[in-house]
């Protein structure tokens, strides 16, 4: 099976990973336990949501897919940090004092 072509403003797989290892596999933001990225984590994760990467700072302010740019968050954390889904402007900039949990 083919895998899977990633947009150009999405963080390689490789790139997610090493972000939440970093994290000491807990949600930058509220701190609860990630067993895996995506879907393949909701099982274990207490709320049964997935995790998701999120670029602290946007690409269309100049951020990067760089794992000092990435933070993975539990699905409602990421919802809540893109103000409540209203991502499209592209207006939430963050740096790693906004995420409690970004060196674990």
């Amino acid at each position: 099976m083919k895998s899977k072509a990633r947009r150009p403003n999405e963080f390689p797989r490789s790139t997610q990973q090493r972000a939440l290892v970093r994290q000491k596999h807990r949600c930058a933001s509220c701190g609860e336990g990630i067993a895996d990225l995506g879907e393949a984590g909701r099982e274990q994760h207490r709320f049964g949501e997935s995790a998701q990467a999120h670029h602290m700072r946007h690409v269309k302010h100049g951020g990067t897919n760089a794992v000092e740019n990435c933070v993975i968050l539990c699905w409602s954390c990421h919802y809540s940090v893109h103000e409540g889904g209203n991502y499209r402007h592209g207006s939430v900039d963050g740096s790693e004092s906004d995420y409690p949990h970004y060196n674990g």
